[in-house]
Formats: structure tokens, C-alpha cells, sequence
């Protein structure tokens, strides 16, 4: 928890109130928890030891898709935990949230499983290919990017949205320096991941495809700089 781990606990009804459960927050589990729980659904139990190995080779994009969904609960679950706010704002905001959640478990796995098979060489489509299907033509493959650069987008603008209705509720919640300074690092970041959605779409909607997932590729780099700007702001913040 972000008051426990780096800063000072104090002790007034707002910092109490932030410790609280509330109903939206129990709601946004189960919603995380059944869009985990629809993922598993779709592993079929297998008959034969060949239909056991494809289950098996589908483990992996299954596992990076409950992945994500954990990382984006991991994220609304610190945000509760942090800040507290239980206002209609937040309640319009995550419900958002978690109804793109819902939507696009299923399309991520397929983008998991299709990323993996061609990073891997590992056919993860073995009963489409049996059946001569084409997975994912040259043509529709700048549609699938544009589909998860707008989802992408939305949701980190969601995290956005929150981060800024929290920040200028500041003042209100008690927050010093260091803990602002988090906040608005989480805002700043948020921000980011927004633009390199709306960026990589940009470069798929005018025939670049290559250039709009070498977008994504600018996440590490990004972290990594944010994470030293943060260390700085911190410091100076701790100064004061």
C-alpha cells in the first residue's frame, strides 16, 4: 500500500477511509475474477493425448493474457488502496473499465496466441490450419492493430482520468509532497500510454503496420525513464 510502503501513515478519517472495501471495489473482483473464470471456460478438457499437447502449447498466450487482466486489476486495486475516493466520477470511471476488461479478454488471448505463433513457430491454430482457414490475412492485420491500439488507448485514458480526478482532489485528501509527486507520476505515465495507443492506431490507419507495433517497443524505454525522472522528483520532493 502506497501510505505503508514509502510514506508516513497518518492518523485522520481520511487515511482510515482509504483502508475501507468498498462495493464498487468487491464488484471490480468479481468482474477481474470472471473474465479470469470465462478464460478458463474456454479450455476444453481434452480426450486424447494430442488434443492434451494443444491444450498444453495454449497454456502459454493463456497465461499472458491472465497476465494482463491481473496487471490491470493490480492498478484499480492500488488505486482503492491509495487514494480512497469512492465518488460517482470513480464509480462511472471504473465501471468503464472494467466493461473493456470484459470485451477484451477473449481478443487478447487471440492476439497472445497469434503473437506466439509467430515468435515461437509453434502452431497454436492447429485445428483452423487442418481445416484450411486463414488465420489473419495480410489486409486484416492493420484492422487487428488499430482494434487493440483503440482498447489500449481507452484504458490507460480511464487510468488517466482517475489519476487527474484524484489529483485535483489533492488538497482534500491530505496528500504531502512525495505522495503528490507519486500522483502525478502515475498521471504522467498514464498520459504516455495514451499517446503511444493513439499513435500506434495513427500509423495502422495510414498503411504503416510495422511502424504501429514497433510503437509498443517504446514502452521499456518510456518506464525506464520515468522510473529515473520519478527517483529525482521523490528526492527533491523529500528535500522540502
Amino acid at each position: 500500500m502506497l501510505r505503508k510502503k514509502l510514506f508516513k501513515q497518518h492518523s485522520n478519517k481520511e487515511s482510515e477511509k482509504r483502508h475501507e472495501v468498498f462495493r464498487v471495489e468487491a464488484l471490480s473482483d468479481a468482474v477481474f475474477a470472471f473474465s479470469v473464470s470465462l478464460l478458463i471456460i474456454s479450455l476444453e478438457v481434452p480426450n486424447t493425448f494430442d488434443e492434451l499437447k494443444a491444450t498444453i502449447h495454449n497454456f502459454i498466450p493463456f497465461f499472458a493474457t491472465v497476465a494482463l487482466v491481473f496487471f490491470f486489476w493490480y492498478l484499480q486495486n492500488e488505486y482503492f488502496r491509495n487514494y480512497g475516493l469512492n465518488d460517482g466520477k470513480v464509480i462511472f470511471l471504473n465501471l468503464a473499465l472494467l466493461a473493456l476488461i470484459l470485451f477484451y479478454a477473449f481478443p487478447l488471448k487471440f492476439l497472445f496466441t497469434l503473437l506466439l505463433s509467430w515468435f515461437t513457430g509453434i502452431s497454436f491454430f492447429s485445428e483452423v490450419s487442418k481445416e484450411g482457414e486463414s488465420i489473419l490475412t495480410q489486409d486484416q492485420f492493420p484492422e487487428l492493430i488499430v482494434f487493440f491500439s483503440i482498447g489500449y488507448a481507452i484504458i490507460w485514458f480511464i487510468f488517466y482520468l482517475l489519476y487527474h480526478h484524484t489529483f485535483q482532489k489533492r488538497k482534500a485528501l491530505e496528500l504531502n509532497p512525495v505522495e503528490t509527486a507519486y500522483l502525478r507520476n502515475q498521471r504522467l505515465d498514464a498520459f504516455v500510454q495514451v499517446l503511444i495507443g493513439v499513435l500506434s492506431m495513427f500509423f495502422s490507419l495510414i498503411g504503416l503496420p510495422l511502424l504501429s507495433g514497433l510503437c509498443f517497443l517504446l514502452l521499456p524505454v518510456w518506464l525506464l525513464v520515468n522510473n529515473y525522472q520519478f527517483k529525482k522528483k521523490v528526492k527533491a520532493a523529500s528535500v522540502k
